[in-house]
């Protein structure tokens, strides 16, 4: 369940709106950013519920013999490289390539024990299904987009302070997913290869399209820049490889888990519906300004159907006691600040080349049902014409 569970979060991540959503005609816009980060998995009460409290585990005649509380960390460092260009004034083409450098998940428990002589076996399946650390590294999800302008005039041509967009975004599953689970692919242990596995995509295809604008005008030779973001996410319902783990059943054979389940099953996640709005100061005209903003998430409940109906309903969601404790429906709000120094101005500019540097950083405010993540970054966005 865990591994389904960090497949999601880095669909989460909310692009930070920026300066100049469209470029000139034949002109290239180069990003690079490195971040790194860390977060803990949040439940429904908050930033102080870390983990997913109360998975019952039952024994083999069906009844629950202790109670799991599971905690869930992802650490990163990752590279995204973002390649846009200028099919006109109006319309700009987009590539979107994140790379994890790192990706490391840790995991460890808790229990409340109904049955003292289950602590042992009991232990001993945690660390056999749940290793306390899992690694890799690799390319993420792609994604090709298109900005058009419907609206005004392009904030860099100065004729209007306001401007409107729409734009439509693909991202592709081009990023290492779960394995599928092999009765002979075991290592010297016994233990499936499959459960030392750290997917970084979850295979489905995400078609996107939004709506967004800005307001771009000098005060006393200073520029401020206010943009505002509504974004409509959907995926494709793939079939995905069944993950090994035993707590949602007395079944504790990862043969017998499959059997029950099936090697795959019919996934889709919940539609996402994203708000964003941000912004800028220039502190130094044409060379520093300072930027602040806020990303929000909010997704539908996850589609799940494999050969038993009690896993499925496991997956999506569970409540103890009337108390979600767990959900696929999930929430994240976040906020961040930053810092560019501009080398665009073309009297002032330093050297041939067009290029701000940014360095950031961007916390949590709110989050139910996914990862907290920390992160911070630096970056450099780079100009050139095309003749």
């Amino acid at each position: 369940m865990n591994r389904i569970i960090y497949l999601f979060i880095f669909l989460f991540s909310v692009a930070y709106t920026q300066t100049f959503f469209t470029i000139p005609r034949s002109v290239w816009r180069v990003s690079i950013i490195n971040s790194i980060g860390s977060g803990n998995w949040i439940g429904s009460g908050g930033l102080f519920d870390k983990g997913i409290r109360d998975i019952s585990y039952m024994a083999n005649d069906s009844t629950v013999a202790a109670f799991v509380h599971q905690l869930n960390r992802i650490n990163y460092n990752k590279r995204n490289i973002h390649i846009e260009y200028g099919l006109s004034g109006r319309m700009t083409f987009s590539l979107f390539l994140p790379t994890y450098k790192s990706l490391n998940n840790e995991i460890s428990w808790s229990k409340d024990i109904v049955i003292d002589s289950l602590t042992s076996s009991l232990d001993s399946l945690l660390n056999f299904y749940y290793p306390n650390k899992r690694s890799t590294s690799g390319l993420g999800d792609a994604s090709l987009g298109m900005k058009i302008l419907l609206y005004g005039h392009p904030s860099w041509t100065g004729k209007e302070p306001i401007s409107i967009y729409g734009g439509i975004s693909l991202r592709l599953p081009t990023a290492k997913k779960l394995g599928a689970y092999k009765i002979k692919s075991k290592n010297e242990n016994g233990v499936p290869y499959q459960v030392f596995d750290l997917p970084v995509g979850n295979g489905m295809t995400r078609y996107s399209y939004s709506l967004f604008g800005e307001f771009f005008k000098y005060f006393n030779k200073r520029l401020v820049n206010i943009t505002w973001r509504v974004e409509q996410g959907k995926y494709s319902r793939e079939l995905v490889n069944t993950p090994v783990s035993f707590l949602w059943g007395s079944e504790t054979n990862p043969d017998s888990i499959i059997s029950k389940i099936g090697n795959s099953f019919l996934h889709q996640l919940g539609d996402e519906f994203l708000l964003s709005a941000m912004g800028k100061l220039e502190l130094f005209p044409d060379r520093l300004s300072v930027t602040a903003g806020i990303n929000s998430i909010r997704t539908g409940r996850d589609f799940v159907l494999s050969e038993n109906s009690n896993w499925d309903n496991w997956m999506v969601s569970r409540i103890k006691d009337g108390e979600i404790i767990h959900d696929t429906k999930k929430t994240q709000v976040r906020q961040y600040i930053l810092a560019t120094f501009h080398n665009v101005h073309p009297i002032k500019s330093l050297g041939p080349v067009l290029f701000d540097i940014e360095i950031g950083a961007s916390f949590p405010y709110f989050t139910r049902h996914t990862y907290t993540f920390t992160n911070t970054w630096i970056g450099i966005q780079a100009y050139f014409q095309a003749w």
